[in-house]
């Protein structure tokens, strides 16, 4: 029962429902989430055709707060963001603003 339970939490049981570009980012000495915890998403991922890439961060724990790792990962997702996401919209002619979107209908 409480391996049934922890199944139902983890982020593996959901992955049929996962069709986002996934970016996972490990520390190898990560003592909260084993690093192959994140490398089953990752394969489990890639098996599912998502578009996913694994970084593994040596002798980083789970917050990668090394001055070369934090640099690397953020520098990777700008570039992971900028791959994914769809383009900036055109700007605006002068004068005039875009509506700002709280994610209600806009």
């Amino acid at each position: 029962e409480q391996l049934a339970a922890m199944w139902r939490r983890s982020p593996c049981s959901h992955v049929d429902r996962i069709s986002a570009p996934t970016l996972i980012a490990l520390g190898m000495s990560d003592r909260r989430v084993p690093p192959s915890q994140g490398m089953e998403m990752y394969y489990a991922l890639r098996s599912r055709r998502v578009p996913t890439r694994v970084l593994c961060y040596e002798g980083e724990g789970h917050a990668l707060d090394g001055p070369a790792s934090d640099v690397d990962h953020w520098v990777t997702v700008a570039a992971w963001l900028n791959e994914h996401l769809p383009p900036a919209p055109a700007p605006l002619p002068e004068g005039i603003e875009r509506a700002v979107s709280f994610g209600v209908g806009v």
